[in-house]
C-alpha cells in the first residue's frame, strides 16, 4: 500500500534503514492498517462513552465526583447544583483530567508490554528460522539492522498510539495541564519505550531455549512491573525511601504526578497520583520530586546511562551469540555507577532521620541481584576458555596474566568479578559510618565484606562449572549456584529459628544480615577464612583444569598438523 501512494518517501527510507523498510512492508498491509486503525477508534469510542456514563445526571447529583456543590455528610463527595434551566453542573476539568490519566495508564501498558512481545517474539522467530544469522553477515551494523527492528516491529503499537493522541492531548488541555508539560510526559513515555525496547532484545538474544514461550515470559515479567509501579503512585504515599524508589524512575506513570498537581483542582478532590510520597523522595540529600525538571533530567540521565550500557550487550551478543554480554572494562564503569545510584536512595535515612535497617537490608538485595547478573554477562562459555587456554599455553600474552585476567574478553571471570565486587563494597563501607541510628557500625561492614565474597565464590562455582564437558553445564551451573543461594534458608527452615547454629549458616549466604548481631566476631573472622580459604582453593581448580584444557586442545591441533604433513608428533607431547 505505501510502496504506491509514496514510491519516493519508501525508496528513501529503504535507503537510510533496509532493515526498519523490510519490518514495515511486511506489517503495514491494508488488512493490519484497518484493524489496528478501526480497534484504535473503536476503543477510544469507547472509553469516552464510557467516562460519559460517569457523569452525574438529575437522579445521581447526590454526593458525586463530579459535582461541584458542597460534599454531602460523613463523605468526600459533593452535591451537584443546578442552574435555572434544571442542568447539573459538574466539574467538567476533573472528568477530562481523568479521561486524561486513563488513557495514560493505559497507553504506557499496551506499548510497554505489547511493544516488546513483538519484538521478543520477532527475534525468537528469526533465531528459530535461522535467519537471523543471515542478518549478522550482512555489511549492516548492528544499529541499522536492531534500530530498524525496534522502529519497524512494534509499528502498528506505534499506529494505535498515534490515533489515540488527538483525544489524549484534547483531555489533557481541558483539564489545563500546561502543553510542555504533556510534551514532556511523551518524551518520557518515548525514553521509556527505548529503555524497555533494548532491554527486550537483549532478553531475547541472551536467553535461548525458551521457544515462544520466551516473548511470553519477557513481557509477563514488564507486565508485572507496570502492575506494582502502577499500585505505588496510585497510592502516593507508598514510597519506601529505599533503593525500591529508584525503580520508580524507570515508570513513566510516575510523571503523571506532576501533570496532575498542574491543574487548578484541589488536591483533596483527587485521590490519586498525588505528590504526597514524590516530595519526600531525596537522592544523596537533594529532594527529587519537589521540581519537575530536575526529575525529568535525573530519570533522562538515568535512562540514557542504563540504554547505553544495555546496548553494549545487545550489540555484543548480535555479532557474536557467544560473546560475553559485556567486556571486563565496561564492567567496571557499570558497577561504580549502579552503585553510586543505588546508594543514593539508601541514605535517604541520613537526612529525614527516619532510618531504618531495612534501608540497607534492601541495598544489599539490589547488590545481589546486581552481582548475579554481572556474573551471567561476564562469565565466558567452555570453547571461548578452551581457546584462551591454548594460547596461554602456547605462550602468548604469558608476561600479562594479569591484566589479561583483568582487561581480557576471552579469559576467566573470577578476577574482574572480585573487582566489581571490590568497587562496589568500598564505596558503601564508608556511608555505612555514617548512618548515625546504626549500633554496630562494625558488624554491619563485615557483613558487607562478607556478602561480596559470598558473589565471588558464586562466580567462581559459576566459572568452574561451565568448563565442564557435559551438555548440559549451563544447566548445572545454574544448579550449583541455585544450591548455594537457597541452602543456607532451606537449613534455617529445617533446623528451626532456636537453632544454635542457625547464625553461623547464616553467614554464608549472600545477604547475612540477620545473623551479624547474633555472632561474635571471632566466628565472624572464621566465617571469613572459612570463605577466603573456599575462594583460593576453587580458583586453583579452576587454573588446573584450564591448564589440563589447553595441553589438551594444543596437542590435538599439533597432532592434526603433523599427520596432515605426514610425519610425526614429537616425543614430548
Amino acid at each position: 500500500m505505501l510502496s504506491q501512494i509514496y514510491p519516493r518517501v519508501i525508496d528513501n527510507l529503504g535507503d537510510w534503514n533496509p532493515q526498519f523498510f523490510r519490518e514495515i512492508k511486511g506489517r503495514l498491509k491494508s488488512k493490519n492498517v484497518a484493524i489496528v486503525s478501526f480497534a484504535s477508534i473503536i476503543g477510544q469510542g469507547l472509553l469516552f462513552l464510557y467516562f460519559n456514563s460517569l457523569l452525574p445526571t438529575v437522579e445521581t447529583r447526590y454526593g458525586h465526583r463530579y459535582c461541584t456543590g458542597n460534599s454531602v455528610e460523613y463523605s468526600t463527595q459533593a452535591h451537584c447544583t443546578q442552574d435555572l434551566l434544571g442542568n447539573v453542573q459538574t466539574l467538567k476539568e476533573l472528568w477530562w483530567l481523568d479521561l486524561f490519566t486513563t488513557m495514560s495508564i493505559i497507553g504506557i501498558v499496551i506499548l510497554l508490554v505489547a511493544g516488546s512481545y513483538m519484538l521478543m517474539a520477532d527475534v525468537t522467530k528469526e533465531k528459530a528460522k535461522k535467519t537471523l544469522n543471515f542478518l549478522r553477515l550482512t555489511p549492516q551494523s548492528a544499529m541499522i539492522i536492531l534500530g530498524g527492528k525496534m522502529l519497524g516491529v512494534p509499528i502498528l503499537i506505534y499506529l494505535f498510539g498515534l490515533l489515540a493522541v488527538p483525544l489524549h492531548l484534547i483531555a489533557g488541555l481541558q483539564a489545563h495541564i500546561p502543553f510542555h508539560l504533556i510534551i514532556s510526559f511523551y518524551i518520557v513515555l518515548a525514553a521509556s519505550c527505548l529503555f524497555f525496547y533494548t532491554a527486550s532484545l537483549l532478553f531475547s538474544l541472551v536467553f535461548t531455549g525458551l521457544g515462544n514461550f520466551q516473548a511470553w515470559l519477557g513481557s509477563l515479567i514488564i507486565f508485572f512491573f507496570l502492575f506494582m509501579m502502577i499500585g505505588v503512585t496510585i497510592e502516593g504515599n507508598n514510597w519506601t525511601h529505599t533503593s525500591v524508589d529508584w525503580l520508580m524512575f524507570f515508570y513513566p506513570g510516575t510523571f503523571l504526578a506532576y501533570l496532575v498537581d498542574s491543574t487548578f483542582i484541589p488536591p483533596n478532590t483527587i485521590d490519586y497520583l498525588s505528590m504526597e510520597g514524590l516530595n519526600s523522595v531525596n537522592w544523596y540529600g537533594h529532594y527529587l520530586g519537589q521540581n519537575f525538571l530536575t526529575v525529568l533530567g535525573f530519570s533522562l540521565i538515568n535512562y540514557g546511562i542504563c540504554i547505553a550500557c544495555l546496548w553494549q550487550g545487545v550489540k555484543r551478543r548480535f555479532h557474536n551469540p557467544k560473546n560475553v554480554v559485556i567486556t571486563k572494562s565496561q564492567s567496571y564503569f557499570i558497577s561504580a555507577l549502579f552503585v553510586i545510584f543505588n546508594l543514593g536512595f539508601t541514605v535517604q535515612g541520613l537526612y529525614d532521620r527516619n532510618y531504618d535497617e531495612a534501608q540497607l537490608g534492601v541495598l544489599f538485595v539490589f547488590n545481589f541481584i546486581f552481582a548475579l547478573l554481572l556474573i551471567g554477562a561476564l562469565t565466558p562459555q567452555r570453547q571461548i576458555l578452551q581457546d584462551w587456554s591454548r594460547f596461554r599455553h602456547e605462550g602468548v600474552n604469558r608476561n600479562s596474566a594479569i591484566k589479561d585476567l583483568l582487561i581480557g574478553e576471552k579469559s576467566p571471570a573470577t578476577l574482574a568479578i572480585a573487582v566489581n565486587m571490590m568497587i562496589i563494597t568500598l564505596y558503601i563501607l564508608p556511608t555505612i559510618w555514617l548512618f548515625p541510628d546504626v549500633d554496630e557500625h562494625l558488624s554491619i561492614s563485615i557483613m558487607a565484606v562478607l556478602s561480596a565474597t559470598m558473589m565471588i565464590i558464586y562466580g567462581t562455582v559459576y566459572q568452574l562449572t561451565l568448563i565442564l564437558k557435559t551438555k548440559k553445564r549451563n544447566f548445572v551451573a545454574t544448579a550449583a549456584i541455585s544450591t548455594l543461594i537457597f541452602s543456607p534458608p532451606l537449613s534455617v527452615m529445617l533446623l528451626g529459628t532456636n537453632s544454635s547454629v542457625l547464625p553461623t549458616v547464616g553467614l554464608f549466604s549472600a545477604i547475612p544480615f540477620v545473623s551479624i548481631s547474633e555472632v561474635s566476631v571471632v566466628t565472624l573472622m572464621v566465617s571469613a577464612l572459612a570463605q577466603i580459604i573456599f575462594i583460593m582453593g576453587t580458583n586453583y581448580q579452576l587454573k588446573r583444569m584450564l591448564n589440563q584444557a589447553g595441553v589438551s586442545e594444543t596437542k590435538a591441533l599439533l597432532t592434526s598438523s603433523f599427520q596432515m604433513q605426514g610425519g610425526h608428533c614429537p616425543p614430548y607431547i
